[in-house]
């Protein structure tokens, strides 16, 4: 808890706080931004770090130790009333505090306040304020030591992908029947031998299941693999460590060397589209000016509509990356929802455009770092070409 750099950046929001409330551990984003642990709250609880001064601490009286390992003043009330009584010396008429709510909804990964209690804190006269900047800085923008994590990640997951395409060449040479559902199982076993953890298993789709961004194999359905089949494979994972950070790709392979045009086709319209977006965003970043998530996803989109083939998107852009595979932080999104956050230096996304036609399904992710010299930089390959296998 950073009181001091807290209040720094209050001060350049020109905001009068910073409000933290839960009840019952509904509030998510308190719970783990004031690490409450197994600290569990049956009264209504208010943390508010302001501008300039000591945090206060508004307890039920029943429970005036619950934040006690944490830096402050403390206030109990006893009772609604007593509540009432204490936030109105705290919270004066157009105060502007920040909250864990989105205007609009439009960004629900930091909308951990429900509606009632935000027109509760309404009644005394302040403005709520989202509290979606603020977070990155806590929860998004990376330490040296997770960027450190993200690369030795990646170095695992591609000698997964490296083996497994080995073993699908190695099968179909030999003549042997295989399939998604196999390949799967075999992933699970490289997936087993590694110092890795992934929190879903790697999605992936042979020809018509690649144009599923979200299909999973399974026993039942599973397509053959055999030459000229088209693959598609969406891989993510982090080493099994406290603030590890996520590596995730997608790729796009053929089984052979005789790849049909209109794959190629649509695999460089995708490639083109997610080098635009790295070159946009570091542009902005030459020039001293912020970027915004939904600004890259609308550029995207816009230019896929220019050529005609918008009507094939099915997913954002891309998504904040950390400790969980998709982070607190600022989404390259216009498409599923409006993030208007900034992309911080120091966080980590990932720039996954995607086209999914009846036949052809292609999705080229890495994930890039804005570094604290502004530069937009990847650890790890990036492909520029479909992988023959």
């Amino acid at each position: 808890m950073d009181i001091a750099k807290i209040q720094i950046l209050l001060q350049e929001a020109e905001l009068d706080g910073w409000l933290f409330t839960d009840f019952q551990g509904h509030d998510f984003i308190t719970k783990e931004f004031l690490e409450l642990g197994n600290r569990f709250c049956t009264r209504r609880m208010f943390y508010l770090i302001p501008t300039q001064g000591e945090p206060v601490k508004v307890l039920s009286a029943i429970e005036p130790h619950l934040l006690d390992h944490l830096p402050g003043e403390k206030m109990l009330y006893h009772g609604i009333e007593g509540q009432k009584k204490v936030l109105s010396e705290l919270l004066k008429p157009g105060m502007k505090i920040a909250c864990q709510y989105s205007p609009g909804g439009n960004v629900p990964t930091i909308s951990s306040m429900d509606a009632g209690l935000i027109e509760y804190l309404r009644t005394y006269g302040i403005e709520p304020v989202t509290s979606a900047d603020l977070m990155q800085h806590f929860g998004a923008v990376l330490t040296e030591h997770q960027i450190e994590t993200h690369r030795q990640a990646g170095v695992i997951i591609h000698k997964i992908l490296t083996d497994t395409f080995s073993w699908i060449r190695e099968k179909i040479d030999a003549g042997t029947y295989i399939d998604e559902y196999a390949m799967l199982q075999k992933m699970q076993e490289l997936i087993r031998q590694e110092n890795i953890y992934m929190d879903s298993p790697p999605f992936f789709g042979i020809d018509e299941h690649a144009c599923d961004p979200g299909y999973e194999p399974n026993e039942n359905d599973s397509k053959q693999i055999r030459e000229g089949s088209r693959l598609i494979i969406d891989i993510a994972g982090r080493l099994p460590e406290e603030d590890a950070v996520y590596y995730d790709v997608s790729w796009c392979m053929n089984v052979g060397e005789k790849i049909e045009p209109e794959y190629k086709k649509w695999f460089q319209i995708v490639y083109d589209a997610r080098e635009d977006a790295r070159q946009f965003i570091q542009a902005r970043l030459d020039e001293g000016e912020t970027v915004r998530g939904y600004e890259v996803d609308r550029r995207l989109k816009e230019r896929f509509e220019q050529l005609g083939c918008a009507q094939y998107l099915m997913h954002r852009t891309g998504h904040n990356i950390g400790h969980r595979c998709h982070g607190i932080g600022a989404n390259l999104d216009d498409y599923e929802t409006h993030d208007d956050r900034c992309l911080l230096p120091g966080t980590m996304f990932s720039i996954e455009p995607g086209l999914y036609t009846e036949k052809y399904g292609v999705r080229l992710e890495y994930d890039v770092h804005i570094t604290s010299e502004r530069e937009t930089k990847v650890y790890g390959p990036v492909q520029d070409e479909i992988l023959v296998i």
